[in-house]
């Protein structure tokens, strides 16, 4: 990096700070990720077996029982696919964001550049 560009991050960074936003803690994102992931994985292996379950029964009551326990099995692999995917999106768009205002400032930057002369 040259001597503009560290002077530019830090600017960036010093600017950040001021705004006193509310940043996302990364440890609590990456733990509800990996919660998402497996609330998906165990929602579809309850469901699973549930269902496979179900098959080897012949009273009705207990034929029931099963498919309510692969509907709530269905039902967490939902919900932890919705909670992964939250988490995955903020992070990806948070970095897609900064990215995007750090190049916008180094345009601006090569325009006063560029006025300059």
């Amino acid at each position: 990096m040259t001597a503009t560009t560290n002077e530019r991050v830090e600017r960036f960074k010093t600017e950040a700070a001021e705004l006193n936003l509310k940043a996302g803690n990364a440890s609590n994102e990456t733990k509800f990720q990996a919660i998402g992931l497996i609330a998906m994985i165990a929602g579809i292996a309850v469901a699973f077996i549930a269902y496979a379950g179900s098959g080897s029964l012949s009273d009705q009551r207990d034929v029931q029982t099963q498919t309510t326990f692969a509907v709530f099995g269905l039902t967490l692999a939902v919900a932890g696919g919705f909670v992964f995917l939250r988490y995955s999106l903020g992070k990806f768009l948070r970095l897609w964001l900064l990215r995007q205002m750090y190049e916008g400032q180094a345009h601006v930057d090569q325009i006063v550049e560029s006025v300059k002369r």
